[in-house]
């Protein structure tokens, strides 16, 4: 019984050890390419700098990792690769809301601008009476009360 024990231990130290060996390149007389962890009589071995390492034992049945150096499920990579779809796709809305945005306050500016040379230039301009729907042009005095307005508007879209 205590041989049994004894071989039993043996052998998984011998399994545990061969798990972490190094892959080796065994070439024959006849050119055949055989890749192990030991090279068989009668071939010629070069090492190959591929090390074989068995998974770590903090991975989980469940399929997650404990640790840092165990490899990723599917699971886990899929879920990392929605992850990255959503961030991308939330930058994009986001950029294009800033382009968008950006759009608008050029708009803004350069209407405000037009309506400020138009005012100081003294073009003929008019507004409407909400009451009776007739259109009145601006005098001396509308222009005056407009300038100043015209003014904080350009300032307030015109920021950059």
């Amino acid at each position: 019984m205590k041989n049994l024990a004894l071989l039993t231990g043996l052998a998984a130290l011998t399994i545990a050890g061969a798990a972490q060996a190094q892959i080796l390149k065994c070439v024959g007389k006849d050119g055949k390419i055989e890749f192990a962890t030991s090279c068989p009589s009668g071939t010629k071995q070069q090492e190959t700098g591929v090390v074989n390492k068995p998974v770590p034992a903090a991975a989980r049945a469940d399929g997650k990792s404990d640790a840092k150096d165990a490899p990723k499920t599917t699971a886990d990579r899929e879920a990392e690769f929605r992850k990255r779809q959503a961030d991308q796709q939330a930058a994009a809305t986001k950029a294009a809301q800033a382009a968008t945005e950006n759009e608008e306050r050029l708009r803004a500016c350069q209407s405000a601008q037009s309506n400020l040379t138009a005012i100081k230039s003294r073009q003929r301009m008019s507004r409407t009476n909400a009451q009776t729907g007739e259109r009145i042009f601006y005098d001396e005095a509308d222009y005056q009360r407009e300038q100043p307005i015209a003014e904080r508007q350009v300032a307030e879209y015109c920021k950059s």
